[in-house]
């Protein structure tokens, strides 16, 4: 239970999660600390969600507790995925028309030598 104090295994998964992250700065570190503890956080919620303690109501406020975090973790994981590529994508469309009786050549053409 969350307010039975802190887990051993928690911790160690935890800390297996950051050190297998290897975050290359201390923002990525402590990035990946929050990623970690809001995965801990949304798995004790869910195993809890899966005894159904307390009726629907509770049931309720819990997945709606283990969404958030869940969705949390997500966001996290695209900030550090873009504090490690970068944020900007690039894409090139072409658009070519080829006329009836045409020929065309698709690929890399060069000069010979």
């Amino acid at each position: 239970m969350p307010c039975d104090g802190i887990s051993e295994v928690a911790v160690n998964a935890a800390l297996a999660m950051v050190e297998g992250a290897k975050p290359r700065s201390e923002i990525e570190c402590a990035l990946v600390m929050q990623m970690a503890c809001a995965h801990t956080a949304a798995m004790a919620v869910l195993s809890r969600l899966g005894g159904a303690h307390g009726g629907g109501r509770n049931v309720a406020m819990m997945s709606t507790a283990a969404s958030k975090l869940m969705r949390t973790y997500a966001m996290q994981a695209e900030t550090l995925r873009r504090l490690r590529h970068g944020g900007s994508q690039y894409m090139r469309i072409e658009h070519v028309q080829i006329s009836e009786g045409a020929q065309a050549v698709f690929g890399v053409v060069g000069a010979r030598d």
